[in-house]
């Protein structure tokens, strides 16, 4: 797991939301751009948080029958507990909740983190039993919730409750917002002061230089899948422009305009593919091909998940 700057933007919106007393962040996206990810390096990492906090983990599915026992049973399987199917739905909501107070007190938490993933999948009815769950949590303490939603998944708006949620249920969890991106070509205007080379440059720097591999060995990912092409100077991020050229050239034979950002999916596939198929199965390798980098782009699934994708090339 790699730090980019789009988690790190994340962190920094997260971590103003948590501060001003806000209740929750509203994190949208296109599918497979990294949101998840970026989540899960905020679950993972403590660096960015305002307040000792613990964060649990929730995917919520498409139910056929959607209800408060349904929500409340769904926190309890994903944590590994069993569900008694005649239990009442209220005491099955109430002991999901005392089951992620606990675990934040043992852990020392002054704010409890409920991170739902998909939650492009939520009703009115749904964000009525999250408002339940909130309500009980300040009884003793604090909860923050981020809601991960996919703004591709052929719902609109706040999810299907409208484009306008109730008002009680706009003023608890909508208030704070962020949009998450790729990794950007271009550094943003508003981080110019603080970053000088594009999101993708800094990914590629991370394989380059920053991540280990194996463990304790001191040598980088690239150092150690390309040690004779690293010795004289290679690097992943030595060949970006390349790299920018040989995908705006694919995207324009299927009609998609120039790229602007690069979704983590396929970018971590297409590093996979050029350090571990393409260097370190060539003992002679000395530095990418457009061919090496265009059957990387394929093989990672590039195309598949960009918008406007069709199938056929222009």
């Amino acid at each position: 797991m790699i730090i980019t700057r789009p988690g790190e933007r994340l962190a920094g919106d997260a971590k103003n939301s948590i501060e001003i007393g806000a209740d929750a962040i509203w994190i949208d996206g296109k599918g497979r751009i990294g949101k998840t990810f970026g989540v899960r390096q905020l679950i993972q990492t403590d660096t960015w948080r305002p307040f000792s906090m613990y964060i649990a983990e929730f995917t919520y599915t498409k139910p056929s029958k959607p209800g408060e026992g349904y929500f409340a049973s769904s926190l309890l399987l994903q944590q590994g507990q069993t569900v008694s199917s005649s239990a009442a739905s209220n005491a099955t909501l109430m002991r999901a909740i005392r089951m992620i107070q606990e675990e934040g007190h043992r852990q020392g938490a002054e704010v409890i983190g409920l991170a739902f993933n998909e939650a492009n999948r939520f009703t009115a009815n749904d964000y009525e039993h999250v408002m339940s769950v909130a309500n009980e949590f300040e009884k003793s303490g604090r909860v923050f919730f981020f809601f991960i939603n996919q703004t591709d998944s052929g719902r609109f708006g706040f999810s299907t409750i409208d484009k306008m949620p109730p008002r009680h249920i706009y003023g608890r969890f909508f208030t704070t917002s962020h949009h998450y991106t790729g990794l950007l070509w271009n550094v943003p205007e508003a981080d110019k002061s603080i970053q000088v080379i594009s999101d993708v440059a800094l990914a590629f720097r991370e394989y380059d230089e920053e991540l280990i591999w194996p463990k304790g060995s001191g040598l980088s990912f690239t150092q150690y899948f390309a040690p004779n092409a690293y010795a004289a100077g290679w690097r992943l991020g030595s060949q970006i422009e390349l790299i920018k050229k040989e995908i705006d050239a694919l995207r324009a034979e299927y009609g998609l305009p120039y790229v602007t950002e690069w979704p983590m999916q396929s970018f971590e596939r297409f590093v996979y593919f050029v350090l571990v198929r393409v260097a370190y199965e060539n003992p002679n390798f000395t530095e990418l091909t457009a061919a090496n980098i265009r059957e990387g782009l394929i093989r990672a699934g590039y195309l598949e998940i960009e918008p406007g994708y069709q199938g056929v090339s222009a």
